[in-house]
């Protein structure tokens, strides 16, 4: 009788798991099975981020390459800047590495492409913006200028005899610039919100009605913007050319004063560098990128990181080990997680 009793419960049990074999095989139980992802759809594996401060240098690959396929909230941007073109120089060094740098991020096939400004040595005559334009019209994407403070040089009137070039500037981009008589605009993409800044004159000194500081026009709109942005979008990004924290300290490379945090910046007033570190925190952005200094560098201040990404084709100031290389930075969507990657170009 034990071995009978045995013997039964042994065949309830099979026939239990047959059953319930069957029940999971429909899909009745409640449990999710992972389907095989379709062609061009993007798997956990394919988006790889570094564990070490969310920054790569390796090549991640989004399906076939085509990111129109990708989930909404999925997609790519790249951002450029400081290549100072010689107009009608087409073998001049800063001409020859944007042309590559645009080349290759076309391959990326981003959704969208921000220039951090300097992309001419002189801001006039307008041609000089002119032709610098037709460069980034070859961008088979959405892109857009950023102000920087070589634009300012002899650009004051089209026979360049003046200084303040931001009129030429606004002529030339005018179907790109989202406020009218404004170097400063702002944008949703797919949950994520994007702010331009006109900060080519932190540099300059005296007092100018143009600056980035506390009470000036472009500091409300932008306090203004960011409550808005804050309360509706996943993550925000902030564009300037001259950059508020360097890595350097006062008579470095393009540093002009100190900050309390131990670091330099490119901003003649120190107090409205640091007002404008604590709004970014305030507001939680993602990321600030600015031009302006030759190299690469990363700093992160209080969690957030200030990316100086300006190698499209100046003259570097570091040495390679330090940042001076040729490069852009290629930015990943994905949700609620972000992700960067240095792309060195060959020289």
């Amino acid at each position: 009788m034990i071995i009978i009793f045995k013997r039964g419960t042994l065949i309830v049990s099979l026939l239990l798991c047959l059953c319930m074999f069957y029940l999971y095989w429909q899909g009745d139980l409640g449990f999710s099975s992972v389907s095989k992802p379709k062609n061009n759809q993007v798997t956990s594996q394919q988006l790889t981020t570094s564990p070490k401060n969310n920054e790569t240098s390796t090549t991640v690959k989004f399906g076939n390459n085509n990111t129109k396929s990708l989930n909404q909230d999925t997609f790519i941007f790249d951002v450029f800047g400081d290549s100072k073109i010689l107009p009608g120089k087409e073998n001049w060094r800063g001409n020859m590495v944007l042309k590559k740098a645009i080349a290759q991020i076309n391959r990326d096939n981003p959704a969208l492409v921000f220039y951090l400004g300097d992309g001419v040595d002189k801001g006039g005559p307008q041609s000089n913006l002119v032709e610098f334009r037709n460069y980034l019209s070859n961008l088979r994407t959405a892109w857009y200028p950023v102000i920087g403070n070589h634009e300012l040089v002899r650009g004051g009137d089209p026979t360049g005899q003046d200084k303040n070039g931001e009129i030429n500037f606004q002529k030339v981009f005018a179907d790109k610039l989202l406020l009218a008589g404004r170097s400063y605009y702002s944008f949703d993409h797919n949950g994520s919100h994007f702010i331009v800044l006109d900060t080519a004159w932190q540099g300059s000194t005296g007092s100018n009605g143009n600056k980035l500081a506390p009470g000036s026009a472009q500091w409300n709109w932008l306090v203004q913007d960011l409550t808005r942005a804050h309360s509706r979008c996943n993550h925000i990004f902030i564009f300037g050319h001259e950059p508020p924290v360097s890595p350097f300290r006062a008579g470095g490379p393009d540093t002009i004063s100190n900050l309390p945090i131990g670091y330099g910046s490119s901003w003649q007033n120190p107090r409205a560098a640091m007002e404008f570190i604590k709004l970014v925190e305030k507001y939680h952005v993602d990321a600030v990128f600015s031009g302006h200094i030759h190299l690469y560098n990363r700093l992160n201040i209080n969690g957030i990181p200030y990316f100086i990404t300006a190698g499209a084709g100046a003259n570097l100031y570091a040495p390679p080990w330090q940042g001076g290389y040729y490069h852009y930075l290629r930015c990943y969507i994905k949700g609620d997680s972000v992700s960067y990657e240095v792309v060195k170009l060959e020289q």
